[in-house]
C-alpha cells in the first residue's frame, strides 16, 4: 500500500517537473534570421535550375532557327572581313569596300553561272540515275561471288534496290528537301548583309547586355571571337577551294563522268572536317564503279591524296595565319551536337567549338591566372593570341 500510495504521487512531481511548451526558451533572433536565409537561398536555387531546364528546353526546341542565325552571324563575319581587307588596301571607307565585295561577288556569281551553269546543272541532273546504275552494279559483282552469296545468303539484294520509279521517287524526296536548305541559305545572306553592312549597331547592342563595369573585358572578348571566326572562316574556305578545284581536275583527268558535279560535292562538303571528304568520295566511286574495278581504284586513290595533301600540306600552312583545333575535340564536338541537334550540329560544330575555346581561355583560364589564388603559368591554349590571326613579320 506504501507503494502504490507513492508511485502516482513520483508520477505527479515528474511531470510537473518537465517545462510546459509555454515554458520552453525561444530560439535567439540571429538564429531565426539564419534560418530564413537558408530558406530564401534554397529557393533561388531551386528557381535558378528550374529558369536553367526551362532555358535549355526551349533553346533545344528553336535549336535550328539559332543555328540559322549563327549561319548568318558567320557570313556576315566573312562579308565585312573582305571588306575591311579591301579599305585596308585601297584606304577606302568602310561602307565603300563593302559595296565593292558586295558587287565583285555579285559578278562572280553572275559569270560563273553563265559559264558554269547549264553544265552543272546538266551533272546534277544526270548525278541521281548514274548513282542508281553504279549501286546496282555495285551489288550484282558482290553477288557474283562465292564470298558474296555466303554473306548475302539470308538477304534479297533486289529488295534492297528499289526499282526505277522508286529510286527516283525517294532522290526527288531528297532533293525536294534542298528547297528548304536554300531558302535557309538566303536567309542567312540577308542576316549576314545587314549585319556587315551596320557591324557597329548590333556590336553595341551585345555590350549593353553585360554590366557596366564588364563591358571593356566583354569587348575584349567579343573583338577575339570576331577575329577568331574571321580567320577560321578565311582557312576554311581557301581549303574548301584547294579540295573542290582538285578533285574536279583529277576526276576530268581521269576522264570520269561528271567531274564537275563531283568536284562541287568535294567543295561544298569538305565546310564539315573529317567527315564531309568521307562522303564525298563516296558518289564519285559509285560512278567509278560503273565504268570499271580500275577507274574506282584510280579515284579513290586521287581522293586519298587530295586528302593527305590538305591534312599535311594545305592545312598547316593555313593554320599559320586561322585557328587549329585538336582533331579528336572537333570529331568529339561533331558526334555531340549532331546526336543533339542533327545535321545543322555537325556543319557548324567545328565553328562553335572555336568559339568555345576562346571564351574558355578569356573568361575562365585567363581570369583564373590573374586572380590572387590562380596559377601564373598558364599553357598555352589551341586559340593562343598568335593563331587567331596572322604572325608578327
Amino acid at each position: 500500500m506504501k507503494y502504490g500510495r507513492t508511485l502516482p504521487a513520483r508520477r505527479l512531481a515528474r511531470a510537473a517537473a518537465r517545462p510546459t511548451e509555454a515554458a520552453l526558451p525561444t530560439p535567439p533572433r540571429a538564429a531565426r534570421d539564419a534560418d530564413a536565409r537558408r530558406a530564401d537561398r534554397s529557393i533561388v536555387i531551386v528557381s535558378m535550375v528550374l529558369l536553367i531546364v526551362v532555358f535549355g528546353l526551349l533553346v533545344w526546341t528553336v535549336a535550328d532557327v539559332l543555328l540559322l542565325v549563327f549561319a548568318g552571324v558567320l557570313v556576315g563575319v566573312f562579308l565585312r572581313g573582305l571588306g575591311d581587307g579591301v579599305s585596308a588596301l585601297t584606304g577606302l571607307s568602310g561602307r565603300v569596300s563593302f559595296g565593292v565585295v558586295l558587287v565583285t561577288l555579285a559578278a562572280v556569281l553572275i559569270v560563273g553561272g553563265a559559264l558554269l551553269g547549264n553544265e552543272m546543272a546538266s551533272q546534277l541532273d544526270q548525278l541521281g540515275p548514274s548513282l542508281h546504275l553504279a549501286w546496282e552494279k555495285m551489288l550484282n559483282g558482290v553477288y557474283g561471288y562465292e564470298w558474296g552469296r555466303i554473306l548475302f545468303s539470308e538477304r534479297n539484294l533486289s529488295a534492297m534496290l528499289p526499282e526505277d520509279g522508286t529510286w527516283l521517287t525517294r532522290l526527288g524526296d531528297a532533293f525536294s528537301m534542298t528547297i528548304g536548305a536554300i531558302a535557309g541559305l538566303l536567309i542567312a545572306v540577308f542576316i549576314g548583309v545587314y549585319g556587315a553592312a551596320t557591324p557597329t549597331v548590333y556590336r553595341h547592342g551585345l555590350l549593353l547586355l553585360a554590366p557596366a563595369h564588364a563591358r571593356s573585358r566583354a569587348r575584349e572578348v567579343l573583338d577575339t571571337v570576331t577575329t577568331t571566326m574571321r580567320w577560321w572562316l578565311i582557312g576554311t574556305f581557301a581549303r574548301m577551294a584547294v579540295v573542290g578545284l582538285s578533285v574536279t581536275v583529277g576526276l576530268w583527268l581521269l576522264d570520269i563522268q561528271l567531274a564537275l558535279a563531283l568536284g562541287l560535292i568535294a567543295f561544298i562538303l569538305d565546310f564539315v572536317p573529317y567527315i564531309g571528304p568521307v562522303l564525298a568520295a563516296l558518289p564519285a566511286l559509285l560512278v567509278a564503279i560503273a565504268t570499271g574495278p580500275a577507274d574506282a581504284f584510280y579515284v579513290l586513290l586521287l581522293y586519298l591524296a587530295v586528302q593527305m595533301a590538305e591534312n599535311y600540306v594545305v592545312t598547316p600552312l593555313i593554320d599559320q595565319y586561322s585557328v587549329h583545333l585538336p582533331p579528336a575535340l572537333t570529331i568529339s564536338a561533331q558526334v555531340l551536337l549532331g546526336a543533339l541537334l542533327g545535321a545543322l550540329g555537325v556543319v557548324f560544330a567545328t565553328p562553335l567549338t572555336a568559339i568555345a575555346l576562346v571564351l574558355v581561355r578569356m573568361l575562365y583560364v585567363e581570369e583564373d591566372a590573374e586572380s590572387p589564388t590562380g596559377t601564373q603559368e598558364v599553357t598555352p591554349s589551341p586559340l593562343s593570341p598568335q593563331e587567331t590571326g596572322p604572325p608578327a613579320q
